[in-house]
């Protein structure tokens, strides 16, 4: 978190003021990254993930229904061109509800699930991933906030 800081980011611990602050840097106009790969508190919505059902976080789609906010699934690789990054900027994830709120933020965090698929397979040795994501991982869930 120091170095992302240093870098001029407003880092956000996840937490019960987390929303509030997020939903405030939305209002002021700045940009927003939401780590979605993974969910980290549990409880997030259930999709196919890379062929096996896990659970992604509802932040994404939820931000895209409630507050109106674009949502632009994005990847940044290690590169030797470029200054030695590169980043893919997919188009806006469709933000329409169809349905109850819930029924939307499923649809919408399942479409998220394949574009990082897509993000990912273009650079499957740079996706680092520190735990256990799937139900068939061991330890999926042991370290799970509650």
């Amino acid at each position: 978190a120091e170095l992302r800081r240093s870098l001029g980011m407003n880092v956000v611990p996840l937490g019960p003021d987390a929303a509030a602050a997020v939903l405030g840097a939305l209002r002021a106009n700045e940009v927003v990254c939401l780590l979605s790969d993974r969910d980290i508190q549990g409880g997030g919505v259930d999709v196919s993930f890379f062929g096996e059902r896990t659970t992604l976080p509802a932040g994404p789609a939820m931000l895209g229904l409630r507050a109106g906010a674009t949502v632009l699934p994005t990847a940044v690789y290690f590169t030797s061109k470029v200054d030695g990054h590169h980043a893919i900027v997919r188009p806006p994830l469709p933000m329409e509800r169809s349905g109850s709120l819930r029924e939307s933020v499923s649809f919408i965090t399942q479409n998220l699930a394949h574009e990082l698929e897509w993000l990912i397979r273009r650079a499957p040795e740079q996706w680092h991933l520190f735990q256990p994501n799937w139900p068939s991982d061991p330890g999926y869930g042991a370290d799970r906030k509650e």
